[in-house]
Order: C-alpha cells, then sequence, then structure tokens
C-alpha cells in the first residue's frame, strides 16, 4: 500500500473495535507478525493527564544520552505518522505505509477484521521499532492499561501519571476503578513510578498492586517540590533540593517532571541530560504559543484546572476559543475555565462527536459570561481577534487544537 491506501484501510476500522475482555485478540496479531516487541526494551507509560509531557521529557533525555529512541503516542496533532516517532521525529510515509502494511497482512491472516485503529498502530509501531533497531521505546497506553493492547510488553519501568477521572464509561467512574486499570501495566518485579499528587484512593490502589507483584514503588514526596515560579514563560522548581526548569508552563510540569526524573535516575541518564530535556522538551498543543494564540490540549476538568491555575497569574484581557467532545465531562472544565475570561466563543465542526456550540454557549451564558458562536474555526479565531482581548487562548479538544494549529501556521 501507499501513504493514502494506508490511512484508507487504518479508517476502515472503528476507534476502538469491539470490546475486549482480555488482550488474546492483539497478542494473537502479534504472534503471527513474530512478536517483534519481545525484542525490545520499553518504558510504559499510563495515566489521566501527563503522558504525553512525561513521554516527551523521558525520550528527549535518552536520546541525548545517545539512545536510539521509539516513541508511541495518541492522540496525533496534525498527520497520522506523528503517533509513530523515532528520535522525536514522525515516521516518513514511506515507512509508514509499509508497517501498516506489513500490520494489515498479520491481520488478514488472523482472520479478525474487528481491530481497533489503536491496535493497527501499535503493531506497526513494534515492528518499526524492531526493523529500526531502537534502543529504547517510550510506550503511552491509549485507554486505561490493563486492556490496552500496549499492555502485551514486558517493559524495563513502569509509568503511571496524574489519575483522575476520564473515560468513565468504559474505565468505570470512581478513581479506584480507574487507577485499578492504570494499575494494569504494573508487572512483576517491574520498577514502577508514579506522579506525585495522587488522590489517597488512587495511591493506595496502586501502591498495594505494586506490593502484589513485589515491583519496586516510586512516588516522589509532594513535598521535595518546591515551585519558584511558573507563567508563560515556563516552570521554574526544585526538587529535593535541586533546581530545574521546564519549557513547557504550569505547575503541573514540576509534578510531571518529578515523575520524569525518577524514571530517567533509575535509567541512569546523566543529570546534565536531564535538566536539557526538561528545558527544551515541548508537546505540541501543551499550552503552546502559536500566531498571538496560547494554545492547549485542556479537555477534562483536571486539565482545565491546571490551565487555570497557570492563566490566574497572567494579567490583562482574555478571550476563550473552545469546543469539547460529548465524551468529556466538557461542563466541569468550562466551570473551571470560564471565570477567568472576558468572553467565550464555541466550535463544533471539529469532530462528529463535538458538543454543540450552541450548547456551550449557553452554559457560558449561565456562569455570567459573554458567550458567542461561530460557524468555522476560522470563523472563531476571527471573532476572537475582534475582541482586542490582551489573550487569546484556544483549548479543548485535541482534534480542534490540531486543526487551528494547521490554520495558524498557514497564517
Amino acid at each position: 500500500m501507499n501513504y493514502s491506501q494506508a490511512i484508507e484501510y487504518l479508517n476502515g476500522f472503528s476507534k476502538s473495535g469491539t470490546p475486549v475482555t482480555d488482550l488474546s485478540r492483539f497478542s494473537e496479531l502479534m504472534r503471527v507478525l513474530g512478536d517483534p516487541q519481545k525484542d525490545l526494551s520499553f518504558v510504559h507509560v499510563a495515566g489521566t493527564n501527563g503522558k504525553g509531557s512525561v513521554c516527551e521529557y523521558v525520550s528527549l533525555a535518552l536520546q541525548l544520552s545517545g539512545c536510539n529512541v521509539g516513541k508511541f503516542t495518541s492522540p496525533y496533532i496534525n498527520v497520522t505518522e506523528e503517533r509513530i516517532q523515532i528520535n522525536n521525529a514522525p515516521i516518513s510515509r514511506e515507512d509508514f505505509a509499509l508497517y501498516i502494511s506489513i500490520a494489515k497482512e498479520g491481520a488478514d491472516r488472523t482472520g479478525c477484521s474487528h481491530y481497533s485503529q489503536f491496535e493497527i498502530l501499535n503493531a506497526a509501531a513494534f515492528l518499526c521499532y524492531k526493523d529500526k533497531k531502537c534502543d529504547i521505546t517510550v510506550l503511552e497506553t491509549g485507554i486505561g492499561g490493563l486492556l490496552d493492547s500496549t499492555n502485551i510488553i514486558s517493559p524495563k519501568i513502569s509509568v503511571i501519571t496524574t489519575v483522575d477521572l476520564d473515560h468513565t464509561a468504559m474505565l468505570g467512574g470512581t478513581h479506584q476503578e480507574i487507577a485499578r486499570h492504570k494499575a494494569g501495566i504494573i508487572k512483576e518485579g517491574c520498577p514502577v513510578v508514579v506522579s506525585p499528587c495522587q488522590y489517597d484512593e488512587v495511591a493506595g490502589v496502586l501502591e498495594n498492586k505494586a506490593r502484589e507483584l513485589n515491583a519496586p514503588f516510586v512516588m516522589p514526596d509532594s513535598s521535595d517540590i518546591k515551585l519558584i515560579s511558573s507563567d508563560l514563560s515556563g516552570t521554574v522548581f526544585e526538587y529535593k533540593g535541586e533546581r530545574f526548569q521546564t519549557k513547557m508552563c504550569g505547575k503541573h510540569q514540576a509534578v510531571n517532571a518529578a515523575a520524569a526524573i525518577e524514571v530517567l535516575r533509575l535509567l541512569n541518564v546523566a543529570p546534565e541530560h536531564i535538566k536539557k530535556a526538561l528545558l527544551t522538551a515541548a508537546v505540541p498543543a501543551r499550552t503552546e504559543t502559536l500566531g498571538g494564540w496560547i494554545i492547549d490540549g485542556a479537555h477534562n476538568p483536571s486539565g482545565a484546572g491546571a490551565l487555570a491555575e497557570l492563566l490566574k497569574a497572567v494579567k490583562g484581557t482574555k478571550v476563550l476559543l473552545t469546543g469539547m467532545l460529548t465524551t468529556k465531562d466538557w461542563q466541569g472544565s468550562l466551570e473551571k475555565l470560564a471565570p477567568l475570561f472576558d468572553c467565550v466563543i464555541a466550535v463544533d465542526f471539529f469532530a462528529e462527536n463535538a458538543v454543540k456550540k450552541e450548547k456551550i454557549s449557553e452554559f457560558a451564558q449561565s456562569l455570567g459570561k459573554k458567550a458567542l458562536t461561530a460557524e468555522s474555526i476560522e470563523e472563531g479565531l476571527q471573532k476572537a481577534e475582534g475582541e482586542n482581548a490582551e489573550y487569546r487562548i484556544l483549548c479543548g479538544s485535541l482534534y480542534l487544537c490540531g486543526a487551528a494549529r494547521r490554520i495558524l501556521g498557514e497564517k
């Protein structure tokens, strides 16, 4: 297949596939493909928020230390092949088509037609990382952990970032239920690093699972993190008395960075590489500045709360352009964000399951805010710029962020 055919083939599957109760379906696909994952080393990362940042910190530091590093993340912002990276660069369209083609051959041999898009991409990624002789791969789960296709691996280190309520229809409606899914990536005798500042009930589930599996448990003490400053230029903090700085903004980045630091210390990465990675790592749509806009993929109340904390310190008038998905707690997110803005503008043309713009506008008005709607993202950007606010912020679904980034990049 060429690139277009590979994308068409991938889109022939649903995003989640038919429901699974174990990993046998994906394990069989990997078996017929020769189990490439068995020849690879992994840092396996699960969590609700902070996965992308931790993956970026860890992969960049490993690259700086001289490793050939694979990185598998989701969702993509601009193009599908962003999800399969080597040394922080997406693989080529030719390679993408090649490995999707090989994955297709394996899927055809299994006789199964109800894989998810994620499983096919995961298979292609494992094939690619083995073929490209990656020394280590930073592997981000899709949803949950226990039943995620990535969980067929045996990692060097498991990592669980901040756990909160999200994907509740699939993972459960309580913190404990979601934590049990995340804890599924903890393996017998394998060290697990857990981000600090967890809910007590989450920390309890994770620590108990680690104890059950004799897995060394590392969870930074929040009292060891001292925030020095956090603004749109980045975050400065001390961890265990040592000063660090991240390019990415928000005090939550100190929490993400503390977890990454512990992972990298376990991997014996030199301190200078750790510091440089934190200082230079950036993830698209994570409080990113582009074309006079601040773009952030805050799409659940926890992420919205983190963005709100950062914006509270930014003085001046602000306008928000937003769009949310029906599968998320969009009201909870807006309740955290709306008070900080002089005007809220809603759009809904970026995804099939986007919340109707009128519903977002009505909800913002119920919170006492001026609210507008726009018939397209372009119109939304124009209306926001017409508000003459000192700061223009776009946040919500990462699909919206990706579409807006393309438009702003063209400008």
